[in-house]
């Protein structure tokens, strides 16, 4: 299973099976480079209901806008096929282009979630104080349903309008 968009190519991760694995290249159409990958998959960390968005793109071809297209890309071929009924998503509070990336597909956010300090221990560099700001670290959470993106994607439509006979 591939997907095609303007500018990119979605094709099944080596290995994988597209649509049942739910993880995708995301690939130059014209120079055929990969750029980065992309997945809607049921979550490997949770029970939460729908299909997790997750996605990456190399530093070298970010801020061109090819997250947001592969994740329009994903999920309408999703909810145009009725594979699930809810997409969600989290991303890092201080990953600003990302939380853009959702706000665009029209995700709602859900929840922040607040990591402690304790959590943390080894992973970042916070030093020795507890009181620091844990805030770039903290997750929002984000959801998107079937019928909310089918109903944005209907008003975006242009209407038909039957010409007038003069």
């Amino acid at each position: 299973m591939h997907i095609e968009t303007a500018r990119l190519h979605l094709s099944p991760a080596t290995g994988t099976t597209g649509d049942a694995d739910g993880r995708f290249h995301i690939v130059d159409r014209h120079s055929r480079r990969t750029l980065g990958r992309i997945a809607l998959r049921a979550s490997r960390h949770s029970r939460a209901r729908g299909l997790e968005l997750s996605y990456s793109v190399a530093h070298a071809h970010r801020r061109r806008g090819f997250c947001a297209e592969a994740a329009h890309a994903i999920v309408d071929h999703a909810f145009e096929l009725g594979l699930t009924s809810r997409v969600y998503a989290s991303t890092a509070w201080s990953n600003l282009a990302s939380r853009r990336v959702l706000a665009g597909l029209g995700m709602h956010q859900l929840d922040i979630a607040m990591l402690d300090w304790e959590s943390l221990q080894g992973e970042v560099d916070l030093g020795d104080e507890a009181d620091a700001d844990l805030t770039p670290y903290a997750r929002v959470e984000y959801e998107l349903h079937r019928a909310d993106w089918l109903a944005r994607r209907a008003a975006a439509r242009p209407a038909f309008h039957a010409a007038h006979p003069a």
